[in-house]
């Protein structure tokens, strides 16, 4: 990539950027009127947030270490730290109506670290797959008690864990198939049962951290936090799974709130006004968690270039 190409790419970057502060700002402009004279009268419990925020940089690791050891299957490698830069930054994307933005980004940002786009689209397509069928089992299992039809979650989560089972025979055909369709020349990826199992471990954790983590941000908000950490668990990892599925909402916005308030009052975990406090302070927090490292990352990247 010339210089030419990559101050065009580093524009193209900021350009994604300012688009993502003006769909958050305006997806969080009506929740914060609703909300902002019962937060004011809240005593927070700042030790907790700070805690529950630390937990979720901690599962951000957790992901960016995951991704890059999938990556290996497509002879790819990346350090830590230039793979948490294209994931933080790529990650922005996901604040833009379509859902297709942050995988657009990872591959435009990894072929300039010489990584395949198709192997930084696929990993990243996967990863969140996989992820997806990983929070929709911990959901069955953590929030088995509000599940009116025990066979039916029995039968879901058989039919995902024999899908994974099955993935490292399926996604290959399915890749060489693809590739002959639209007649491009494709990398079959040699994944394993013991890849495969340990991304979809490693994402099963991540949705159990995550419910911890909000398990502490309930208690900073609300002083308390009543019911079980499974619960908790439960209702984050539903919330953001039904949220990440609306492809029409940036970042989930609304969407996730609603699923969140329904499943702390479906799990008897706080009152309706709680529920919505709890919904709309958590969407606050964890837009600026997500935005602040991407936005970090890019005015870091542009001051290294400023410099060369």
């Amino acid at each position: 990539m010339n210089r030419s190409q990559r101050n065009a790419f580093v524009a193209a970057q900021w350009i994604l950027a300012l688009a993502v502060l003006w769909f958050a700002w305006r997806s969080l402009r009506g929740q914060w009127g609703e909300a902002a004279g019962g937060l004011q009268d809240l005593q927070i419990g700042w030790s907790w947030v700070a805690g529950a925020t630390v937990i979720v940089f901690l599962t951000y690791a957790l992901l960016i270490e995951t991704w890059r050891r999938l990556l290996v299957a497509w002879s790819a490698d990346l350090s830590f730290r230039t793979a948490s830069r294209i994931w933080f930054i790529s990650n922005l994307g996901k604040y833009v109506p379509g859902k297709i933005w942050s995988i657009a980004a990872m591959s435009m940002m990894a072929r300039d670290h010489s990584v395949s786009p198709v192997a930084a689209a696929g990993s990243s397509i996967l990863i969140q797959i996989i992820s997806i069928a990983a929070g929709i089992g911990v959901v069955l299992v953590t929030g088995a008690q509000a599940v009116d039809r025990p066979w039916l979650a029995a039968l879901i989560g058989g039919a995902m864990l024999a899908s994974i089972a099955a993935s490292p025979y399926v996604l290959p055909v399915v890749v060489r198939r693809t590739a002959r369709l639209f007649r491009r020349e494709v990398t079959v990826p040699a994944l394993g049962s013991a890849t495969i199992w340990g991304t979809f471990a490693s994402a099963a954790l991540s949705w159990v951290v995550y419910g911890i983590a909000f398990q502490f941000f309930v208690r900073g908000v609300l002083g308390e936090a009543a019911g079980a950490t499974t619960s908790y668990i439960a209702v984050y990892a539903a919330s953001y799974i039904i949220g990440f599925l609306a492809l029409f909402a940036p970042g989930g916005a609304v969407v996730r709130e609603g699923a969140m308030v329904a499943g702390m009052l479906r799990l008897g975990l706080t009152s309706q006004a709680d529920a919505l406090t709890i919904a709309i302070a958590s969407r606050l927090w964890l837009t600026v968690v997500e935005l602040l490292p991407g936005l970090a990352h890019l005015a870091m990247r542009r001051g290294s270039s400023s410099t060369n």
